[in-house]
């Protein structure tokens, strides 16, 4: 009876935590929403390229390498890709992780922008908060309350509420309006037109000196680092040898399924929390919350070790067109090159975040594919 009672628990928490509209899924090379289709339920594409013209009355989520949307969303939008370009209407809130975001939409609540390059042109409107981590932040538009995050370069040309940034430059232009405070922390002083409107206080806080301050903590951090830096490496080479049949699917998921595996990744990311929380108020409570935070911390883990390993398979074979790829080896050059592009400023932490959902979506359709091949072997036996 043990089982069923957990069989029973987990459907009431997914009952509880799955919108009571529907849910459709589309996916293939292009996925094409006409103008006048209508869809009355979550929306969640996965595609090559996703254009949007029709007007979802839910959530959307979307991930793709181009992805334009250019009607109503009565829900939240969620998506990743290379290049967005966002004009929805009546839009509640939008996360996105991509290259660059080009947005002129109506968003109710808050706007999380992680990625390169972010522009909001005139008509955007944020009516609460705009959070962004990039290279290039340019703000257009309008954003009714606060601006945070940790950015490369930062324009402001529209009105926004109040700011909180740090950024290694800081441009306020002649259309800027600032209904608040700015505290502006930064290797060097902001440049603020004559004919900007501060209507608050702006706060300076120069960088350096908080650097200097925690200098004498460097030296053990950099030691931390190293070794759990060695310690990944030797824990990757010992899954490599333990799951080895398996990394070639792995990486073949990588290629083929690239933004499936971003998609699934989101997800699962993200559910695994909501299911850990509400798991608390059921009768097996502590026990599940705990095996979720086991789960979810295994898999933001090896998620980095199984991409790096798909990574290097792909940049070895970029050279070597024949022949079998060590996994190791793959593994080893994946894990460098990762490592080495994390240390980029503002877009470290981005493609972490990438990485992470890329990972977890390659483990999560892996084990699919275990499932139907084990369903296969049956129906033959």
């Amino acid at each position: 009876m043990g089982i069923q009672k957990l069989i029973l628990v987990i459907f009431l928490i997914l009952t509880w935590i799955i919108p009571g509209n529907g849910l459709v899924i589309k996916t293939g090379q292009d996925v094409v929403i006409g103008v006048d289709e209508v869809i009355d339920d979550d929306l969640i594409a996965m595609a090559r390229s996703i254009r949007i013209e029709g007007k979802v009355n839910g959530d959307l989520y979307a991930f793709a390498q181009e992805i334009k949307i250019g009607n109503i969303v009565n829900g939240s939008i969620y998506t990743g890709g290379a290049e967005l370009e966002i004009n929805a209407k009546d839009c509640r809130s939008l996360v996105a992780f991509c290259g660059s975001l080009k947005t002129n939409s109506k968003i109710a609540n808050n706007l999380l922008f992680f990625g390169k390059k972010l522009a909001t042109e005139k008509e955007n409107i944020v009516k609460k908060d705009l959070i962004a981590f990039g290279n290039k932040i340019w703000i257009d538009g309008e954003v009714g309350d606060e601006i945070k995050g940790g950015m490369g370069k930062f324009y402001l040309n529209g009105k926004i509420g109040s700011a909180d940034i740090q950024a290694d430059s800081v441009n306020i232009d002649s259309g800027a309006t600032v209904m608040g405070n700015m505290v502006i922390r930064s290797g060097k002083e902001p440049v603020i037109d004559s004919n900007a409107k501060i209507l608050g206080k702006t706060e300076f806080k120069k960088i350096e000196a908080k650097i200097k301050e925690g200098r004498r903590g460097v030296g053990i951090f950099e030691i931390f680092k190293i070794i759990f830096f060695i310690s990944k490496i030797v824990i990757g080479i010992i899954l490599i040898a333990l799951f080895k049949p398996y990394i070639k699917k792995t990486n073949e998921i990588l290629k083929s399924s690239t933004w499936k595996s971003l998609g699934f990744g989101f997800l699962t990311i993200i559910i695994i929390p909501v299911v850990t929380v509400i798991t608390l108020a059921t009768i097996i409570g502590i026990p599940v919350a705990i095996f979720g935070v086991f789960v979810f911390l295994t898999l933001a883990y090896i998620s980095g070790i199984i991409f790096a390993t798909g990574l290097g398979d792909w940049i070895i074979r970029l050279v070597k067109k024949d022949g079998m790829v060590s996994p190791y080896l793959a593994f080893i050059i994946g894990f460098v090159i990762f490592t080495l592009v994390c240390l980029i400023p503002y877009l470290g932490f981005f493609i972490r975040l990438v990485v992470i959902f890329l990972g977890t979506g390659m483990i999560v359709l892996l084990l699919n594919k275990i499932r139907q091949d084990l369903k296969i072997r049956m129906e033959e036996r």
